[in-house]
């Protein structure tokens, strides 16, 4: 399939080629639907925008863009197996991680067919908008490298499915972790949002023997030295301390919860005002550990980012269910394969793109070179030019 390619977009396809060899995508199909998994990444990798099937077969012309279609709608691919391959990497890359879990909005504003699509509230955009939610699990390095994808769900609208159909995503988000643990995935802990820390999800996590780090609702009822209070209550009555290597005035205590039985509780103030009570079920944690595990979350918001802005997330307009799937796995795995095209520890996934993509553009030729502009002091003065 390489041959019928451009010259200048055959090393990027060879490279990712060897990269999809190497994590076993042999091993979910044929030969032909390997090849095409190859050049659907290859085109999310290469496009900005607009990356459909039929932009992808023209910068790619290996295929036709009936293929492509083929690949998401028809052909025999588990999305499953595609996120077991980036579990079995983890594994073999063997260094300590944790894992971060949350949900992001992709908007769809004209999908009224789309199964997938719904109304939803964005705390971002602070709106109700029309469009998917995907609840997404990822494991990140403790050293912050690596932000590889290990599972997800599309969570399926109450219009489009029966009573007894219909999942939350805490739910979903259930499914997936106890699919993860069962796997083998070693990580440390499991950071959460506050919406992720509901009381039986919780619960589930530590009976599972993981250690869980979310935030607590104001509201949340707490008993402290014998006494019922709220989170939000009790953070009033408590003197914080400035800790100058957090930036933020903060105080742990042991506290017990009627619905998460004994927590760690640290409360938080920043220099705005805004107070942060974060919980975990490790009861030796120190408050640094545990404000840094809280803080370590963000690493899932920067992968919205950059599936969004780099690999496409908002680019399928298939209405069909398989293939928005599908779409959404393509593009998870699009992502990770950014992360090892990386030519040092240090380089961002958005250089790596635009490497690849400058080295198309310019097809082995050498840059011209630069202008040699007439230094300023050496420039005459526009009075002294008139004169």
């Amino acid at each position: 399939m390489a041959s019928r390619l451009y010259r200048t977009t055959q090393a990027l396809y060879l490279v990712i080629e060897g990269l999809l060899g190497s994590l076993g995508i042999a091993s979910i199909g044929s030969p032909t639907l390997a090849a095409l998994i190859c050049l659907y990444v290859t085109g999310l990798v290469i496009l900005d925008g607009r990356r459909t099937q039929t932009r992808v077969a023209l910068i790619l012309p290996a295929r036709c863009h009936d293929a492509l279609n083929r690949l998401l709608r028809l052909m025999p691919l588990s999305t499953r197996m595609l996120m077991t391959l980036l579990v079995s990497c983890v594994k073999r890359l063997g260094i300590e991680g944790y894992l971060c879990l949350d949900d992001v909005i992709v908007e769809k504003a004209f999908a009224d067919k789309l199964p997938w699509a719904g109304w939803t509230y964005s705390w971002s955009k602070e709106r109700k908008l029309f469009g998917l939610h995907i609840v997404v699990l990822v494991w990140c390095s403790l050293d912050g490298r690596w932000r590889i994808p290990v599972a997800f769900r599309i969570q399926r609208p109450k219009r489009s499915c029966g009573k007894r159909g219909y999942q939350t995503k805490l739910e979903l988000a259930w499914d997936m972790l106890r699919e993860v643990v069962a796997s083998g995935l070693p990580f440390q802990y499991l950071a959460m949002d506050t919406v992720y820390t509901a009381g039986w999800f919780s619960r589930g996590a530590t009976r599972l023997g993981l250690v869980w780090v979310g935030t607590l609702q104001p509201k949340t009822t707490v008993v402290y030295q014998g006494k019922r209070f709220s989170v939000k209550e009790l953070g009033l009555l408590l003197h914080l301390k400035w800790r100058r290597h957090l930036e933020v005035r903060a105080l742990s205590l042991a506290v017990y919860t009627p619905s998460y039985g004994m927590l760690k509780l640290v409360v938080t103030r920043n220099r705005h005002g805004s107070y942060d009570y974060i919980a975990t079920n490790d009861l030796e944690a120190d408050l640094t550990k545990l404000v840094l595990r809280k803080r370590s979350r963000w690493s899932v918001e920067t992968v919205f980012r950059d599936t969004k802005q780099l690999a496409g997330l908002e680019s399928c307009q298939a209405r069909v269910d398989r293939a928005m799937v599908r779409h959404v796995s393509l593009v998870l795995l699009s992502f990770a394969v950014l992360q090892f095209l990386r030519s040092s520890p240090s380089e961002t996934v958005g250089q790596v793109k635009q490497r690849w993509q400058t080295a198309i553009a310019r097809a082995g030729e050498s840059p011209p070179p630069p202008l040699k502009a007439c230094p300023p002091y050496l420039r005459p003065h526009p009075l002294t030019s008139t004169a």
